[in-house]
């Protein structure tokens, strides 16, 4: 309960009077109410109060961060009678009646004065902002007083020490200001340790003078092709050594990576090759991708090897200023067209850094590569650990999408720090592991972590936070000695969802209103970061870059902040607690998706008139892109016409047709009022022998889906690679034949697959 200094009657005078000129009547709303009304405070145009009938209010749950809750305000022990002062009708309340409100405020306005009482009914889902909210009230009705004329949205809600408390958390000091370029931090450990492991992909391995001389070496050859500062020179490879060699090789020269994904359509590769003009595309001749005729020279280094060791290799010594663009990734875009992220030198530097300190990287250390190879995260994966001196491994294709296999690989090769997304970790998660493991700590990014791990599981789990646009933000080994993770998160903590973590050293977290106002701790607002892992901006795109990239009004001339679009709120732990997005933009099996760009194609088929994309539930758990097209063409054709121009997680797994798209009274499509996807079989086949059976039951199992047909296909019914691994397992452990992912991949319906078992190898169980 607190107590504050006296209301000002003006107060009351002001929500009558507001209630007379809008003809509002309140009488009744309650059974018995008194000065019951809704307030807003907040930013936008200032506004005064706003009242509402929309009573009794009676909710699930408590206030969560960023809900609207429910206040009444008044005086105890008033009697029912009814007051028509200024044609706003009220009338008494006393606490106990069966309306559900959030917060009470009483105001005792007996013995001459005004004693505002606290009540927060329940247990509100933010214990934060329960706990903090009281004082936050009472500065600001102190504020009331002392600027009467103010409007709400300008006065304070936190005091000065509060303030500056508020400051230190979210911009801490940077103990890394040193811009050694990457590719540099790699020479000295040629030099220093020259014959440690640097990376090794199972087909080979290379120690720091073998990585060294041998990136020397093409970077001499693409020089000859006009690779330099300024420049770009885009990489179409795989993860393996050869990629990390050209990765280095082109950062040695001076030019700006651009990385590719071979998973991606051709048209979209050509897209970005048009987009981005390098001097060269770097690939790899097994992949066998056929692209690129007569738009840029393709350099094969499997196919050019002679060739490129007959370069000398030593170091070129290639001055490399901190400002310039080390590498262009691409992110979703709301036009159809992608994002191309640049990103500095000093920006990688910084985080390599960060990165470095936070996850203990020492030489001793054998870290995974397992993001796809055209992703911001697979630089986090490489340059903190090869900085270090440690040993980075690759994991085949087969093995990064199956937790099982997963888990034996990171067993088997003994290695020490993983990063996995938050859809592998949560399957990791459960999985049994043996007390010999070595993996000594596991990070989990790319989206909302929604339950915490084992605290005996016999590594440390943290989460973390980032973009492509501001590199590393967050994460929970921030600082080490107060770091929270599944071993050492209090009983708490383990109450709610994970929180994200605290901000890197030197990095800017400001959680703002609309009015680019900082928030107290507790409260949600959008995220904006700031330091100097920023990226320069969106390539061919100034507009873009201006919309997202403000100018600080908290730093120095010049700072910027990237408005990330993210929301969140912070903890009096100084702990970030991530809460969704502010635009349209989801998060799918853990990518980054703008349905809008998804959108952009689909509305380039002759025969769709309109369209909308959004993530629904699928009875797996899981969430899945549905497309709700008005037109003629059929959910095949439309699947094919995606795959073709975009990567697989761009694709939905479901395609409803509908007369019209439901719309609110503005324009927009009401995405409340689409109507639900039915993941079950329109026309279900029995199966005919046992492997059909297997093959059913285990689709079945998996996709939590009944009535699956031999001809339903997997994908069509929401399967991701993750659900591929989990149907493979159980498959090889009901019948004695071997299949792969790669086989339900290229047979995707139970009859196909039952056809791969009948024909495939006997496996023999011990």
């Amino acid at each position: 309960m607190h107590s504050v200094r006296p209301l000002p009657d003006s107060l009351f005078a002001k929500v009558e009077q507001l209630a007379a000129k809008n003809q509002v009547s309140v009488a009744g709303v309650l059974g018995a109410a008194f000065r019951v009304m809704t307030l807003r405070c907040g930013s936008g145009e200032p506004v005064d109060i706003r009242l509402t009938a929309d009573y009794p209010v009676r909710r699930a749950s408590c206030p969560a961060p960023g809900s609207p809750f429910t206040v009444l305000l008044s005086e105890p022990h008033a009697e029912a009678a009814q007051d028509d002062t200024a044609g706003a009708r009220f009338s008494g309340y006393r606490r106990g009646t069966a309306a559900h409100v959030d917060l009470h405020l009483e105001a005792d306005l007996s013995n001459g004065g005004a004693v505002l009482h606290w009540h927060q009914e329940g247990e509100w889902g933010n214990p934060v902002l329960a706990r903090l909210l009281p004082g936050y009230f009472e500065t600001l009705l102190a504020a009331v007083v002392t600027r009467p004329e103010a409007w709400v949205a300008e006065l304070p809600l936190m005091t000065s020490a509060q303030e500056a408390a508020l400051e230190r958390i979210c911009v801490p000091l940077d103990r890394f200001p040193v811009t050694t370029p990457a590719h540099e931090r790699v020479e000295e450990q040629a030099r220093e340790r020259p014959d440690a492991e640097a990376a090794a992909d199972g087909a080979e391995s290379l120690t720091y003078r073998q990585l060294n001389s041998a990136a020397n070496r093409l970077a001499r050859v693409l020089r000859s092709q006009g690779a330099a500062p300024q420049r770009t020179v885009a990489l179409l490879m795989d993860r393996s050594t050869d990629m990390l060699v050209a990765f280095v090789a082109v950062m040695k020269t001076g030019a700006a990576t651009v990385l590719l994904d071979p998973a991606h359509p051709v048209a979209r590769l050509e897209q970005v090759v048009r987009d981005t003009q390098p001097i060269a595309v770097v690939s790899l001749a097994r992949l066998g991708i056929a692209a690129f005729a007569g738009q840029v020279p393709v350099l094969c280094v499997d196919a050019e090897r002679d060739r490129i060791a007959a370069e000398p290799d030593g170091d070129l010594g290639v001055r490399i200023h901190p400002d310039m663009v080390a590498y262009v990734v691409h992110t979703s875009g709301s036009t159809g067209v992608p994002k191309r992220v640049a990103v500095t030198h000093r920006s990688v530097a910084h985080s390599l850094q960060t990165h470095e300190e936070g996850h203990r990287a020492v030489p001793d250390d054998r870290a995974s590569w397992l993001s796809p190879p055209g992703s911001s995260v697979s630089v986090g994966e490489l340059w903190p650990y090869l900085a270090a001196g440690a040993g980075v491994h690759v994991a085949k294709p087969d093995v990064a999408a199956a937790p099982e296999a997963l888990r034996d690989w990171l067993v088997a090769d003994r290695i020490t720090k993983t990063y996995v997304s938050m859809p592998m970790a949560e399957s990791l998660f459960t999985l049994p592991w043996p007390d010999t493991a070595a993996l000594r700590l596991l990070t989990v990014g790319s989206d909302t972590v929604r339950r915490w791990p084992a605290a005996d599981l016999p590594f440390e789990v943290a989460v973390a936070y980032g973009s492509s646009e501001a590199n590393g933000i967050t994460s929970c080994l921030v600082p080490w000695d107060d770091r929270v993770t599944s071993r050492t998160a209090t009983p708490a903590q383990r109450q709610a969802v994970p929180p994200v973590g605290r901000p890197w050293s030197g990095v800017r977290l400001r959680i703002l209103d609309d009015d680019m106002r900082p928030v107290p701790l507790g409260v949600l607002g959008e995220v904006y970061v700031g330091g100097p892992e920023l990226a320069l901006g969106y390539l061919g795109a100034p507009g873009l870059t201006a919309d997202r990239f403000v100018p600080d009004p908290f730093g120095p001339d010049g700072e910027r902040l990237y408005r990330t679009g993210d929301l969140g709120w912070l903890d009096d732990d100084g702990l970030f607690h991530h809460r969704g997005r502010v635009d349209r933009e989801i998060k799918v099996r853990g990518f980054r998706v703008n349905p809008a760009e998804i959108e952009a194609v689909l509305l380039a088929h002759p025969e769709v008139d309109d369209v909308v994309v959004v993530a629904v539930p699928h009875p797996d758990g899981s969430r899945q892109l549905a497309a709700y097209v008005v037109g003629r063409a059929e959910a095949d054709e439309l699947r094919g016409h995606l795959t073709a121009r975009l990567p697989a997680h761009l694709v939905p797994a479901a395609y409803r047709t509908v007369g019209d798209l439901p719309r609110r009274v503005n324009g927009k499509v009401d995405r409340q009022a689409l109507p639900p996807v039915e993941w079950v079989s329109a026309n279900a086949q029995a199966p005919q022998d046992e492997f059909e059976e297997v093959a059913v039951q285990c689709f079945t199992d998996v996709l939590k889906i009944d009535r699956i047909g031999v001809d339903d296909d997997f994908f069509v019914l929401g399967g991701d690679s993750l659900a591929a691994a989990r149907v493979v397992a159980r498959i090889n452990e009901t019948v004695r034949r071997r299949v792969s992912v790669r086989d339900l991949l290229k047979n995707s319906t139970p009859k196909a697959l039952a056809g791969v078992m009948r024909t495939g190898k006997t496996r023999h169980r011990a």
